[in-house]
């Protein structure tokens, strides 16, 4: 009898082991997706918004423009803004030694593009780095970095107006600049830009006009060696900006989940203004991690 209980004994253990393993994966999922949120959540509170004038934050005489190329529905991008983002307001937009530079690069579908031209609207109403962390939160509480999904259904038109709406941006103006043709122009320029830069992927960054690569550096010491490096190299140049160069290239992130994300290249022209989910800005470029 217990040589015929045996298998049976096996496979109820095999199946708790197997449950305990799901379990704890879930859990730090959730863990990690909730810890992201709030430090988002946080970043928003910390925001010094008497330094943010459209999509730039920081005084315009910062010697260091730190341009950047994002995607909203990109879960590196998301995990840059959650974790080092905030470290560079609080350490170099603050003290002025920074002006950070957002520019739309939406490679992964049409609420990527949808998103974009969102974000651009809520700048039109001085509304920017607000809406940003408020999209990069949804992705976060969603467990993007974990678990990506594209064109979920998170950045649909009218979740887009939502989100204004809880931010007490102008509706009727908000409403009008998502549909209006120009809107997609200015989003499909930030990405003619990112293609003179030769950059093609998210987030990509620019020190002063130099690409230094793309995806996010590694830590916060990593972003305060090559900030402070720049910094330095600019006050010992005789021509500020001509020569100088970070020392750290940020390297790729790999995927949260270990493996590399899905990529989707997504192609428009400025004919396709009128809707939020036909098309996206001429791209060539593809996202990789």
């Amino acid at each position: 009898m217990d040589f015929l209980m045996r298998p049976f004994t096996l496979i109820v253990a095999g199946l708790v082991v197997v449950f305990i393993v799901v379990l704890g994966i879930l859990i730090a999922t959730s863990s990690d997706a909730s810890e992201r949120a709030d430090d988002l959540k946080q970043a928003k509170s910390d925001l010094p918004l008497d330094l943010a004038n459209g999509v730039k934050l920081g005084r315009d005489d910062a010697p260091l423009k730190i341009t950047m190329f994002e995607d909203f529905q990109c879960p590196f991008c998301m995990m840059y803004t959650a974790d080092s983002e905030p470290y560079i307001v609080e350490n170099y937009v603050k003290t002025g030694k920074v002006q950070l530079i957002w520019n739309n690069l939406p490679l992964l579908g049409a609420e990527s593009v949808a998103a974009a031209k969102a974000s651009t609207c809520a700048a039109d109403q001085s509304k920017f780095w607000e809406y940003h962390n408020k999209l990069f939160l949804v992705q976060a509480e969603a467990g993007q970095d974990t678990n990506e999904k594209l064109n979920a259904g998170r950045f649909t038109d009218d979740k887009l107006k939502e989100y204004a709406s809880d931010l007490g941006l102008d509706r009727a103006k908000f409403d009008s600049c998502l549909n209006d043709p120009a809107t997609l122009e200015k989003v499909t320029n930030d990405n003619r830009k990112a293609t003179q830069y030769g950059l093609r992927s998210t987030p990509s960054f620019l020190f002063n006009d130099q690409s230094i690569g793309s995806g996010a550096l590694a830590s916060n010491e990593d972003w305060k060696r090559a900030i402070d490096d720049y910094i330095t190299k600019l006050s010992a140049s005789p021509t500020p900006g001509a020569s100088a160069t970070a020392s750290a290239s940020p390297a790729a992130s790999a995927s949260p989940a270990g493996s590399a994300s899905p990529a989707a290249s997504a192609s428009a022209s400025a004919s396709a203004a009128a809707s939020t989910t036909s098309a996206a800005p001429a791209a060539t470029a593809t996202r990789t991690p």
